[in-house]
């Protein structure tokens, strides 16, 4: 029995990898939230009632900040020559628990015995039930941000961010002690949050990158299209060579496959701006997603597209404002 239910579950995994689609990371550079401003030199004041690090945090984000080989700030200590200042407040760092009780079947210690006369033997028949306390933990920090021109004093970003972290553990290997709160185990906790909420404020006032999960097309459709067995093998080594990042050799593929149909084949077509969009030359990648539109009548691909079109247009956008940001 326990060899089918293995055996199923190893096809049942094969067939959830075999139904999902390949996809290649591709990312886009977005700008800041701050407008009208450019901001390279930055004061950090220790923020109010810091006692999770959020202070080291931000400061830490904000010294070694890269985009493309490029450091994009520099900290300093007064406010001649500094294009802002950033203050906060922890507005809060916390841990709420919920206590609650798991049951569970004690099978060493038995309450109600069943007794054999004839063989002299006794079965249990009803265990004892151990009640097991267990705690929900939410840990949760809030932090406020003020980005601030000297002298001035003028606001130009602000902003309150608040993230939680949950666990749930149960006490049936020791002690547990209700309402018991580890001090060092919140600051662990609230300190990584802080960490989180760093990067997030960085987001906000820095050019940062996007991240995308893109669908790679993996098989030429033959209903639509004529191709010899060489070149279907051929196609499938491309989509390989995209799933390793070897994005030349796939490229040099496609193109010669582009040649070979005419420029007819929607699945060569779309990958090939697939590609392109990788290489961030969203200008060629958005025409390649228009031209692949025009070669398929299925509703899968024509969504594919769309949404290639429309990411490629607005990710060429703030590709451009975040280019003005830059040192």
């Amino acid at each position: 029995m326990k060899f089918f239910l293995n055996m199923f579950l190893i096809v049942f995994i094969l067939f959830i990898s075999g139904c999902s689609s390949k996809k290649l990371t591709v990312k886009a550079l977005y700008p800041s939230k701050i407008e009208n401003n450019k901001i390279h030199t930055i004061r950090v004041e220790r923020f109010y009632r810091d006692d999770i690090n959020q202070t080291v945090a931000v400061a830490n984000k904000i010294a070694n900040n890269i985009i493309d080989n490029q450091r994009i700030f520099e900290l300093r200590d007064g406010d001649f020559g500094t294009d802002a200042i950033l203050s906060g407040e922890v507005l809060n760092s916390s841990l709420n628990t919920q206590v609650y009780y798991r049951t569970e079947v004690d099978y060493s210690r038995c309450r109600f015995y069943r007794y054999d006369e004839r063989n002299r033997t006794r079965e249990c028949i009803e265990y004892q039930i151990r009640q097991i306390p267990c705690e929900k933990r939410e840990y949760n920090v809030t932090t406020n941000i003020k980005l601030i021109k000297p002298i001035t004093n003028i606001v130009i970003f602000s902003k309150t961010y608040d993230k939680s972290s949950f666990d749930d553990m149960c006490y049936d290997r020791r002690p547990y002690y209700p309402m018991y709160t580890d001090s060092r185990d919140v600051f662990r906790v609230n300190s990584q949050i802080a960490d989180d909420i760093a990067n997030n404020i960085l987001d906000d006032i820095s050019p940062h990158y996007v991240y995308y999960d893109i669908e790679i097309i993996e098989e030429l459709d033959k209903d639509t299209l004529v191709f010899s067995k060489e070149q279907e093998k051929r196609f499938e080594k491309v989509v390989e060579l995209i799933m390793t990042k070897n994005l030349d050799l796939a490229k040099a593929e496609l193109e010669k496959l582009d040649s070979e149909f005419n420029g007819k084949s929607f699945e060569v077509v779309y990958n090939l701006a697939l590609i392109n969009e990788a290489y961030n030359q969203l200008q060629i990648a958005n025409q390649l997603y228009n031209e692949a539109k025009t070669l398929t009548l299925n509703v899968k691909y024509l969504d594919l597209a769309n949404y290639g079109i429309n990411r490629t247009s607005r990710n060429l956008e703030e590709k451009i404002k975040a280019k003005s940001q830059l040192p």
